[in-house]
């Protein structure tokens, strides 16, 4: 199993500080938020990207990546807490004591509006399965869907190839 932690370097580029910066936007604004409906967390993400063009952070096409890099990992959670009921935890198999903390309760808490928002709208049918090297993720562990081999993002950071066979694409490994 490789770790992400040898790879620093990829973790400040600008896709990795955007996606960083959506989930704090989209965390302060969901706690501004007295009553949570079906798309509050989808309203969030998008505002949450129009401000990051707006104060130039990302460009138009960074924007649209960080989103949908953003929107993939917090349904991915979304849906395994509706599907398992299970803790967000179990979804990233990850050791608690190796994850920045402030990073876990803002993913949670994220995750847990994806909950909500997939159990109103039903979007539970829709597939958000697949990561692919050159995107960003966030903490939790992605299977090379070719050998198997699992690589643990401990931090936000670029989905490099599979270090075992150089495959390009992943998936999550659910517990």
């Amino acid at each position: 199993m490789t770790s992400q932690s040898d790879k620093q370097s990829n973790n400040n580029d600008n896709l990795t500080q955007g996606y960083e910066k959506l989930l704090k936007r989209v965390e302060k604004t969901l706690s501004s938020v007295t009553e949570h409906t079906e798309d509050t967390l989808s309203q969030a993400l998008g505002k949450a990207k129009e401000r990051a063009i707006e104060l130039e952070e990302l460009t138009q096409e960074e924007a649209d990546k960080v989103h949908e890099f953003v929107t993939r990992d917090l349904y991915s959670a979304g849906l395994h807490l509706v599907e398992e009921e299970r803790d967000v935890a179990d979804w990233l198999r990850l050791n608690l004591l190796l994850i920045e903390k402030k990073l876990l309760h803002r993913f949670t808490a994220l995750s847990q509006a994806a909950k909500l928002e997939l159990n109103h709208l039903n979007k539970a049918k829709q597939r958000f399965d697949e990561w692919q090297t050159g995107e960003v993720t966030t903490i939790g562990t992605l299977s090379c869907k070719s050998c198997g081999e699992q690589i643990q993002f401990k931090h936000t950071g670029r989905i490099p190839p599979c270090p075992k066979c150089h495959a390009t694409l992943f998936e999550r490994v659910k517990s």
